[in-house]
């Protein structure tokens, strides 16, 4: 060994110098990732919780795990994918529409949206959580979903050029410049008109914040979901 010389030594040496994920020859056990419960992620055992005040930081810091195991709400995930924006009409629409601490999980439109997303979703090979939003966005409207699946790779990718919409409500063309703009990261929709509830409707700034969401965070924030009629 280079700096030890005695074998207790040696091996703490041999273990220090290892690659990053690399396994030890010789033997050892590979095991798997310790899975968070909600009892292990009570805000009360963390250090930025303070009894008077609550968690005393803006976004929580462990939002990942918490939402793969089902301890993070709809409400509080949200807030945290835009916690840096500061458009003051925008946050003030964002907190009035969710504004209860007791929100559940991710609100589908219907059963038909969630039946229709899951089936997807399992034909799509590895897609990215950009990917997850923009089926969520799709399979939200019917008229919507009819014009443009059959454009959709396995990857879940839409050749945006070929769709041609044609006769569609507002709220269909809305979440259609979404779609765009989770995809090619092109600005389609400006906070201003998200702020706009004349330009935006509600049930359509729900579907649009939740893919957000979801391309924020992935899968987790579907965990445990549950259908809504927004």
């Amino acid at each position: 060994m280079y700096f030890t010389n005695t074998p207790p030594l040696n091996s703490m040496e041999a273990i220090m110098i290892r690659p990053p994920g690399g396994v030890q020859r010789g033997g050892g056990k590979n095991r798997s990732p310790y899975k968070y419960t909600k009892k292990d992620c009570d805000c009360r055992f963390c250090l930025y919780y303070r009894k008077k005040n609550g968690c005393t930081v803006p976004v929580c810091t462990v939002l990942n795990i918490r939402l793969s195991c089902g301890a993070a709400s709809l409400r509080e995930t949200v807030k945290s994918a835009f916690s840096d924006v500061k458009h003051i009409p925008f946050q003030r629409r964002l907190s009035k529409i969710y504004q209860r601490k007791d929100d559940g999980s991710m609100i589908f439109q219907n059963e038909n949206h969630k039946r229709i997303f899951e089936s997807e979703k399992m034909n799509l090979h590895k897609p990215s959580n950009r990917s997850l939003a923009v089926l969520y966005l799709l399979t939200a409207d019917h008229a919507l979903w009819f014009k443009t699946k059959r454009y959709m790779d396995r990857n879940g990718k839409v050749d945006l050029q070929s769709v041609h919409l044609g006769d569609i409500s507002t709220d269909g063309y809305a979440l259609w410049k979404a779609v765009k703009e989770l995809q090619t990261g092109e600005r389609q929709i400006s906070l201003c008109e998200l702020s706009d509830s004349d330009v935006i409707s509600d049930r359509a700034f729900h579907l649009i914040v939740q893919a957000v969401t979801i391309a924020h965070f992935g899968a987790a924030v579907l965990n445990e979901s549950e259908v809504r009629h927004v």
